[in-house]
Parts: C-alpha cells; sequence; structure tokens
C-alpha cells in the first residue's frame, strides 16, 4: 500500500516508491528504494516537501497526509483557476428567523465541545457521533443562512477561548465552503477537521497556551507539538475522516513553505490544509486572547489580502473576501457623509455596497430614528452626492459596540 509522507516523518527502514516531482530532477539513481541513513532523508528533503511510500516493501509511517477526497480536491483547484461553482446555495430562512436556531446550535455546541476536550484530556474514548453532533445543527444552519452566523460571531467573548475558537473555526469554514460552493456532505467533513484541529493543545500546558507575552524559543517549540498530539488523538477516533486528520496536520502550514511541520509550499499543502490556514488566522485576529485584543473584521481582512501569496494562496484570500465581504456583517462604517452605521447584511453581487443600519448623523450625534439604506439602490445621499461607504472602523470607535444592535 502506498502512503503519502511529508518529509519531516521519514524514518530509516521505509522504502520511497514516489516522490512528489520525476525522478530526473533529483540525484536519485534508482526509482525507488530503502531508507538506509539520515543522509538519505537530508536528501530527499533538499528536493521534496513529501513523498510517497510502499508499506509493502519498507515500514509505515503514522504521519502521513490521507489522499484527500479527489474530486472535491480537483474540484476547488479547477474553481480557483476560474472554474464555475459546484452547488449554487440558496438562503431557505430569513436572517432574523434563523439567528434564534443559530445561536441554539452555537450555545449547545460550546457546551459539547468542552465536554469532549475535557474527555480527551482525561484518556477517554471519543466516538465521531458525539463529533458529529457538535457539527450537524451548525451546519443545517449555516447552509440555510450565513448571514445568521456572521451576526453571533460578534458576541464572542474572552472565556473559553479554545472552545469557542473550536466552534467559530467550525461554523466559519461552513461559511467559506458554502461560498466556495462544496457539497453539503463535504462541507461536513471540513466542519468536523476545522473543528478539531487543535485538540492537540489539551495536551499543553495553560501556561503556554495562555502566556500573555511573546512565547519564548523553547515554548514556541512545544506550542508546535500541538500538531503531532492532535493528529495522533484524531487517528485512535475511530470513523474520523481522512481529510479531517489531515486539516490537523497541515493548517499551520504556509504558502510561502514558512509553516509548520513540514513547510510545504504552494499547493504542496492540501486544498483543505490551505482553507483552514486562512480561517484559524482570521478568527484569531478578530478574537480576544490573552495575549491580544480582537482586531475589527475589516483591518484583519486588509491584513489578510496583505499577506496574499505570502501566508496564504491568493486565489483563496481573493474568495474569501468576495466571501466575507469588504466590509463584513457586523463592521461599523463611516459614510462619505460622515454618517456612521453598521453593516447588516452583504449583497452577494456587489459586496462594496451591503446593507446598512445608519446609527449616528454627519456630526456623529445618534438619529432619533435608525434607518436602513441598500447601497445597490441608494447611490446618492440627501444632498444629493455620492453616498459609499469611506471606512471601516474599530470596535468601540464613536462608541458604538455592534453586538448592542444584535437583531
Amino acid at each position: 500500500m502506498e502512503q503519502k509522507v511529508n518529509i519531516p516523518y521519514l524514518k530509516i527502514g521505509m522504502y520511497i516508491s514516489n516522490l512528489d516531482r520525476p525522478w530526473i530532477d533529483t540525484p536519485f539513481l534508482l526509482e525507488g528504494f530503502h531508507i538506509e541513513t539520515e543522509k538519505d532523508i537530508t536528501t530527499l528533503s533538499k528536493y521534496c516537501s513529501f513523498v510517497y511510500i510502499d508499506t509493502n516493501r519498507g515500514i509505515a509511517s503514522t504521519n502521513i497526509i490521507e489522499k484527500a477526497s479527489s474530486k472535491v480536491q480537483h474540484y476547488l483547484e479547477r474553481f480557483l483557476q476560474g472554474g464555475k461553482k459546484k452547488i449554487k446555495y440558496e438562503v431557505k430562512t430569513p436572517t432574523k428567523k434563523e439567528i434564534p436556531k443559530a445561536k441554539t446550535a452555537i450555545e449547545s455546541a460550546t457546551k459539547s465541545i468542552a465536554s469532549i476536550m475535557k474527555n480527551i484530556k482525561e484518556g477517554g474514548d471519543i466516538n465521531i457521533g458525539s463529533i458529529e453532533g457538535v457539527v450537524d445543527p451548525i451546519l443545517s444552519s449555516v447552509v440555510r443562512n450565513p448571514e445568521a452566523y456572521m451576526w453571533l460571531s460578534m458576541m464572542k467573548g474572552t472565556s473559553d477561548y479554545s472552545y469557542s475558537h473550536s466552534i467559530n473555526n467550525c461554523a466559519l469554514a461552513i461559511v467559506f465552503g458554502r461560498h466556495l460552493g462544496i457539497p453539503k456532505e463535504e462541507l461536513k467533513i471540513l466542519a468536523i477537521g476545522l473543528l478539531m484541529m487543535d485538540v492537540g493543545n489539551v495536551l499543553i500546558s495553560k501556561e503556554i497556551l495562555n502566556k500573555p507575552g511573546r512565547l519564548s524559543d523553547g515554548e514556541y517549540k512545544i506550542m508546535q507539538t500541538h500538531v503531532e498530539h492532535g493528529v495522533d488523538i484524531l487517528k485512535k477516533i475511530k470513523g474520523m475522516p481522512g481529510d479531517a486528520i489531515t486539516i490537523a496536520l497541515t493548517h499551520h502550514e504556509r504558502f510561502d513553505g514558512n509553516g509548520y511541520p513540514s513547510r510545504l509550499l504552494g499547493t504542496h499543502i492540501p486544498v483543505y490544509g490551505r482553507i483552514a490556514a486562512i480561517i484559524d488566522c482570521y478568527n484569531a485576529m478578530t478574537s480576544d486572547r490573552a495575549f491580544n485584543s480582537a482586531k475589527s473584521a475589516y483591518s484583519a481582512l486588509q491584513d489578510m489580502y496583505n499577506w496574499r501569496g505570502t501566508s496564504f494562496q491568493p486565489e483563496l484570500v481573493e474568495q474569501f473576501l468576495q466571501c466575507m465581504g469588504v466590509y463584513p456583517t457586523g463592521t461599523v462604517i463611516e459614510m462619505t457623509n460622515g454618517e456612521v452605521g453598521i453593516v447588516i447584511s452583504q449583497n452577494s453581487t456587489r459586496r462594496m455596497r451591503p446593507k446598512i443600519m445608519l446609527l449616528l448623523d454627519e456630526n456623529k450625534k445618534h438619529l432619533l430614528e435608525y434607518r436602513t439604506v441598500d447601497l445597490t439602490k441608494e447611490f446618492k445621499d440627501s444632498s444629493g452626492y455620492p453616498l459609499n461607504i469611506r471606512r471601516g472602523l474599530d470596535p468601540g470607535e464613536c462608541g458604538i459596540d455592534p453586538t448592542e444592535y444584535y437583531l
């Protein structure tokens, strides 16, 4: 049987059956050989990001990149190069009606994931059904209407960051996957992977996880081991999808090859790993943590855009921006006439012109009556000047807390 293996997980005794590039581009004289020395591994690392091993002719690996769902992998690669969406989802319920259902799903999921993580930390057995029980209600809600979750995401708190981070990763993965046109059954696998990819953190000390300052080099190396711990934990869960394990293994890889644990480069990173990296980073930046305050969604997206081609695949970043909107739902914005409001929903075809709830007048005084403006229908202000969004504001700027205007 053939396994795809990251270079850092190669061991003496494995049989190399194929490379990630033509044999002729390497110094190896034989197309297939046993690893006999550490020098063999060092030489492989100079030319390859991953290789294939034949487990019938040598020892197997415990840390592999599973063969991804080839249909989804190939579909997404084609789509990112300008193809058509496989599935075009429609909004099935109004946002106001969906929000209570989404809220119930998120609250229930947060309690359940806390219990699952506690059980794992104590060495208990976990079945895939309990994990699916967390994912399924969120999946159903987001598929019906993703805007409901986007409103709820503004209400992230500072307690139980690791649990809320996992739930938000899961939900945002569904939001993004829905936008990309991934079929529902594959959305579920993506969501499971994002929910569980940081499970290895249960074996990292609280002192390191919650350290308010910069980690030392030694602490950072310990922190990085959560990837290997997570892969080992997920492999023990019967029925865990291979793609979900791959997400845990690759979500800290970076497009320019400067990630970990394997320093995979570009599209050598499985597409679900590339997606997970974007979601994980965005979610972290927009959350309050022990060592950092939350950025606005608008500022976080600006950073993501600046990191395209280095940390993240440019085509995926562009799709993520389209998914979230230039001014994501819940963003406090200032209009060109000085009025201030909150983005309350996106217009799928014109992301620069969402629907706005105006709260402050041009002098930054509260309006007597809040009013809603759909920028796809209103192009001028009351004075006849062009009406556009001037800029996004940071949380708390102008004294506005978006959660107070939660639908």
